[in-house]
């Protein structure tokens, strides 16, 4: 049975029995890929997952279930399920989206030659990626990790008020992680990305990598103090990424989000926009639609410093009387979540180089280690990281062994300058290098 087959039945059956509201999504993907070390493949992968989820509603009770045989016992059993878990269930009086216009645009998910993408092709860029680290200077001694990837996925969901809609993707990954050795001092770099061709630059990333593990040979700590803070696009995105949720509705109503009963109020610099954008070509986390079939649209959640709009999926639109964002999260085998669609926050106009001279002396914040002593719930950051020193516009020292500690939300407060540029990554939260301070260092 396909996935429409599987739908159409699932619809039948909860129309038979009366059930006054639901909605069914199937998922499927497939991921293939590789890791090469020392010119051999070392692993190979193949991934296949498919699944029906439903979301069903008896009396205003919802009940889910979700199964990953499109068989009609298997979808026979989890109907019954859904019907079952609704009897546990609170009264929740949820209106499902009716049809509705998309936006008019392409996004470029998908791109079907991505599923012709093979092994071998995948095998032979990686040795050539490896030849070429290695070869860049002597001190690169290592190259642990090496692989390539594709993946692609299918997204279908049906409702009971006529809702049918689909959404493909389709993307491909490479990356290296090389070690570089002065001494008995050892740094890795690492450079990996995604994109909607495999159309990689294998003198770029070998490139790339390389300098990083490099530029960060004999560092060592900085003594404890309040350093003006330059956070680099790539660990600002890092950082916006987990601290996104709280943003979301849902989390706020639980009591897990500290902007709860904060709308409207200026909770940033003013200067500080922040957007949660789904029309991004190409862009991972652009959409037309959410997880629930609601139509996506670009959402100003930080406007000129003030916080405008939580990010809403129907049941937390619901409780807090406002229309939904467009805004759910949600797989096959799982419940409704929130998330952005493509976190931005707009650049500015100087450049990095400018930045790393606004100050006496800037700590420049290249890499993190871990999340483990950061929480969303309290805004908390407590992080490793690795850096360099600038004083007076010149890089005086490579930076390991330090611990920056702050709260996210305070950060919100001491941006001072943003750069002209975002990270190359093939990630959907793009923020530029900040200037902030407020952070403490611990050497």
């Amino acid at each position: 049975m396909k996935a429409e087959e599987a739908l159409d039945y699932v619809s039948l059956r909860l129309k038979a029995a009366g059930v006054e509201a639901f909605d069914a999504i199937a998922g499927e993907s497939e991921s293939a890929g590789l890791e090469v070390y020392e010119g051999k493949v070392k692993t190979t992968e193949l991934n296949v997952s498919r699944g029906i989820g439903i979301r069903l509603f008896r009396d205003n009770h919802p009940g889910y279930a979700y199964c990953e045989k499109y068989s009609i016992e298997a979808l026979d059993l989890t109907i019954a399920a859904a019907l079952e878990n609704s009897y546990l269930t609170g009264e929740l009086h949820l209106r499902l989206p009716e049809p509705a216009a998309l936006a008019g645009m392409e996004i470029h998910s998908y791109d079907p030659a991505i599923e012709e993408v093979t092994f071998e092709q995948m095998k032979k860029f990686c040795l050539e990626l490896e030849q070429k680290a290695k070869t860049l200077d002597p001190r690169i001694k290592n190259i642990p990790y090496l692989g390539a990837s594709r993946s692609t996925s299918r997204f279908i969901i049906r409702n009971s008020q006529g809702v049918h809609l689909e959404k493909k993707s389709a993307s491909v990954s490479a990356g290296l992680g090389v070690v570089a050795h002065s001494g008995n001092n050892r740094k890795m770099g690492v450079y990996s990305n995604g994109a909607r061709s495999f159309n990689f630059d294998s003198d770029y990333m070998a490139q790339t990598a390389a300098e990083r593990a490099i530029s960060l040979l004999d560092a060592r700590p900085i003594p404890s103090g309040d350093y003006p803070v330059l956070l680099t696009n790539r660990v600002a995105s890092q950082l916006f990424g987990m601290f996104s949720s709280i943003f979301f509705a849902d989390l706020a109503q639980k009591g897990q989000s500290r902007l709860k009963d904060r709308l409207g109020d200026e909770i940033a610099v003013k200067d500080l926009n922040l957007v949660s954008d789904p029309f991004i070509p190409e862009a991972p986390g652009s959409m037309l639609f959410d997880g629930e079939g609601v139509p996506a649209r670009k959402i100003q959640v930080i406007e000129d410093g003030r916080f405008v709009s939580f990010l809403h999926n129907l049941e937390s639109a619901y409780r807090a009387e406002v229309e939904p964002t467009g805004n759910a999260s949600r797989g096959y085998s799982g419940r409704v979540g929130t998330a952005f669609a493509n976190l931005v926050v707009p650049v500015g106009q100087a450049k990095i180089s400018d930045l790393q001279q606004m100050e006496k002396q800037v700590l420049q914040i290249e890499k993190l280690e871990g999340a483990s002593g950061c929480s969303a719930v309290s805004g908390e950051i407590s992080i490793g990281a690795q850096g360099f020193l600038w004083e007076h516009g010149r890089m005086v020292q490579p930076v390991d062994r330090i611990t920056i500690n702050g709260n996210f939300f305070d950060l919100l407060t001491s941006i001072h300058h943003y750069s002209d540029s975002y990270s190359d990554s093939f990630s959907s939260v793009k923020v530029p290098d900040l200037l902030v301070s407020g952070l403490k260092v611990a050497g």
